[in-house]
């Protein structure tokens, strides 16, 4: 049986989480932590209750609950601070929160290095995403032109999203298309991640929605690919899966995308 705790146990990815873990065999709920303390983990994701509330602070709730992994779908203002906790606590970790740079997550790959631990700081755990992820690798070679646009909620803490990065970084080997047009207004063709053009569009759009587009051209030819996710569910079997296999992975493996998750 493996014990999880959740951080940020009342979002709306953490509330499917502690959901799923209901219905998961295998798994069971050590604890969670979020800014309801106190309050039952379950009424907090709108089932039952479970009898576990939430913890007063992350250190104290790892300590008390003694959990195998925990997973963190938190917020980006904490992340970094939770990531200590995490290696004090020498606990394994996986992290769906997005927001920090390669440069600020450098220390913590260190130490998960030295301690011994296993990591696996995702953007994004959809199946879809990682297998488009793997198309864009081999297309680029042949389609030098290429744009990311990630759309989310107007709620949404960051831009671009911690997915359109990582799709960016994908798609980054390969020569680029030149574009003859010059911005009359600063940032009309968008902000460049590793030299792949990125929109990032924040609108009031229902429930929990994204949607990420990949768009890839070449000469009189475009291929255009749109991922669109409507609930917190569709991240669950990539969660579980890691969770379930991270264990397994060599001591001191910090991984970055579900791929590595896929085929370790």
């Amino acid at each position: 049986m493996i014990r999880v705790f959740v951080t940020g146990a009342s979002g709306n990815v953490g509330s499917a989480i502690v959901r799923t873990i209901q219905a998961r065999e295998g798994f069971e709920l050590a604890g969670g932590w979020c800014r309801e303390a106190g309050e039952d983990l379950g009424l907090l994701a709108g089932i039952k209750p479970l009898g576990i509330a939430a913890a007063a602070s992350l250190g104290e709730g790892l300590a008390a609950s003694r959990p195998d992994v925990v997973v963190d779908f938190s917020a980006a203002p904490i992340l970094e601070s939770s990531l200590k906790v995490y290696l004090d606590a020498g606990i394994n970790a996986v992290v769906g929160t997005t927001g920090l740079t390669d440069e600020q997550l450098r220390p913590s790959i260190e130490e998960v290095k030295s301690k011994g631990l296993r990591w696996a700081v995702i953007p994004n755990y959809s199946l879809g995403t990682c297998l488009i992820s793997d198309f864009i690798k081999k297309a680029r070679g042949f389609y030098p032109y290429v744009t990311i646009t990630d759309r989310h909620t107007n709620e949404m803490a960051n831009a671009p999203s911690g997915t359109a990065c990582a799709l960016a970084e994908d798609a980054s080997e390969g020569a680029f298309g030149e574009v003859a047009s010059r911005e009359v207004y600063p940032g009309v063709l968008g902000g460049k991640i590793r030299g792949v053009q990125v929109f990032s569009q924040r609108l009031p759009w229902p429930g929990p929605y994204s949607a990420h587009e990949i768009t890839l051209a070449r000469q009189d030819e475009l291929i255009r690919i749109t991922i669109e996710d409507y609930t917190s569910d569709i991240y669950m079997d990539g969660v579980f899966l890691t969770a379930a296999k991270i264990a397994l992975f060599p001591a001191g493996s910090f991984l970055r995308s579900l791929s590595e998750v896929m085929i370790g």
